[in-house]
């Protein structure tokens, strides 16, 4: 199993670079814009972190799977709270979101190919 990103909510992009970059040592590879909205790209000693802007403070786990249909699949037959109703379709890949019992928000993310 292996870690896809990170995802950190935050309330302010600029301001969160600033803070992981000064304070935790990650290095800022780049800002987009995704769907309407700034995203900062960090690096974390090889682990990728990613900072989003949300109105609540959060962190979210992507995990790595190499076919997110196949995954769902499983979750489903373990009674795992699913997100969706299918794998989502995003930029650069697929997105199969779900929720732990305690209610923090993970995924498995599928890149293309």
């Amino acid at each position: 199993m292996t870690i896809s990103e990170v995802i950190i909510q935050v309330g302010d992009v600029d301001a969160a670079v600033d803070f992981y970059v000064e304070v935790c040592g990650f290095d800022h590879v780049r800002t987009i814009e995704h769907d309407g909205a700034r995203v900062a790209e960090m690096d974390a000693g090889g682990q990728r972190i990613s900072l989003v802007p949300a109105p609540q403070a959060g962190v979210r786990l992507a995990l790595a799977s190499s076919d997110v249909v196949s995954t769902r699949r499983r979750l489903k037959r373990m009674k795992v709270a699913m997100d969706a109703d299918r794998p989502e379709d995003v930029e650069g890949g697929s997105w199969l979101p779900f929720t732990d019992p305690w209610g923090n928000h993970l995924g498995y993310w599928q890149p293309p190919g």
